[in-house]
């Protein structure tokens, strides 16, 4: 059964309208004097795709679905002061397995304003409705449900440059998610609240100092993420996340870049269910390689708060390597693989996963591009003793307007 203190109701709410209090203000900062603009900017894509697991379970059943996205920005101003508006939407429909389908819409709103050359400030305010289908496992049985879970927030930026050589870049967001009853296939279960509402306030401040071709510099944030209070035991919690680290970056003139950032991050469960630090670190390269290809890889180690099965978090580890080929003026061709683990802190179960993506870009005359793709893709969830399986196919039109 779902509880929603009044008290905490009251902070979060409070905590929403100080942060759009913020950055609201930033939309009203482009200097109204603009010259005469260009019309928005359009696109759209139409994929039609094949998957060997439509239900993303140990239980395979293959399907066709169609995945239509499109979207559309305004922007007037300058690199002085702009401002501007976007929209998008996404629709997922399937052949046969129609629990899954999902709709998506956004909008949002930004500005831009110089002051002068060590002062910038940037705002952004973002709403967003997703209904998405899911389905619920009850031994032999596979139940459709459905919810719509909505998201509204609110970033504010401010760019200082300390010195010629110098940038400091200070970041202010709040993110309030509330997601409504779930409703069961067919009605044979009455809907009910299987997803807290929460929220998400989060501050970070980045310095970085460019000499030649090397920048190096550090970052601190820290995000607190206050969650409603659902079921017994809760299905998530609330948390503090805190992270420090030092960055370095570097471009050789023959195209060679390398970035590395080493720090710590450490975490903190409600009511001290869980606290520990643990390094962090995020190295990431490409280089340009004969005959128009080139290599590009990255690997990381960080909490995962968003996308994880466990209550509070995850701690994620992840290797990816991609080869890219430029074949011709139209014609690009790319090939991946990645090997991750992700060690759910609470339920201490893990889950080792590994893929492989292919894929080729043709492009037509401007503004058409033709697309085909493939990933396959191996989750083993150790304590569940769960095998994942999947291979995606599609072909997709893609368009810029």
């Amino acid at each position: 059964m779902a509880t929603r203190p009044k008290r905490r109701r009251q902070l979060t709410l409070t905590a929403s309208i100080l942060a759009l209090a913020i950055a609201f203000p930033a939309l009203f900062l482009a200097d109204p004097a603009l010259a005469e603009q260009p019309g928005p900017k359009i696109s759209a894509s139409l994929e039609r795709h094949w998957t060997s697991n439509a239900l993303d379970s140990e239980f395979a059943v293959a399907d066709w679905y169609t995945l239509l996205r499109g979207s559309l920005r305004q922007d007037i101003g300058n690199d002085e002061a702009n401002a501007g508006i976007a929209a998008e939407f996404q629709l997922t429909r399937h052949d046969r397995i129609a629990i899954e389908d999902d709709r998506s819409i956004a909008v949002s709103a930004h500005a831009f304003r110089r002051f002068s050359p060590a002062l910038e400030l940037r705002g952004t305010l973002t709403w967003s409705a997703i209904s998405k289908g899911d389905h619920l496992d009850l031994g032999p049985l596979v139940i459709g449900t459905r919810a719509l879970k909505q998201v509204l927030a609110a970033q504010v930026q401010m760019g200082i440059a300390v010195d010629e050589a110098t940038a400091l870049v200070l970041d202010a967001s709040n993110v309030f998610e509330t997601t409504g009853r779930t409703r069961f296939e067919e009605d044979v279960i009455l809907p009910t609240r299987l997803d807290p509402d929460v929220n998400k306030f989060r501050l970070a401040a980045r310095v970085m100092r460019t000499i030649g071709p090397l920048a190096a510099g550090g970052s601190f944030s820290a995000l607190f993420a206050s969650v409603e209070k659902l079921g017994s035991p809760p299905v998530a919690l609330s948390y503090a996340l805190y992270g420090a680290q030092g960055e370095l970056e570097t471009r050789s003139e023959a195209g060679l870049s390398v970035g590395m950032a080493f720090g710590a991050e450490a975490l903190r469960g409600a009511q001290g269910i869980y606290s520990q630090i643990r390094p962090a670190w995020h190295v990431k390269a490409s280089m340009p390689l004969p005959k128009d290809f080139e290599l590009r890889g990255a690997w990381f180690g960080r909490y995962e708060t968003g996308d994880t099965d466990d209550p509070l978090a995850s701690w994620l580890d992840r290797a990816e390597a991609e080869l890219g080929w430029k074949a011709t003026e139209r014609l690009a061709l790319s090939a991946g693989v990645y090997r991750e683990v992700k060690q759910n802190l609470l339920m201490e179960n893990e889950e080792r996963g590994r893929g492989f993506y292919a894929q080729a870009t043709y492009a037509f005359a401007t503004p058409l591009s033709a697309v085909f793709r493939v990933d396959v893709s191996k989750t083993f969830k150790t304590i569940l003793d769960i095998r994942e399986r999947t291979t995606d196919v599609f072909i997709g039109l893609r368009a810029q307007i």
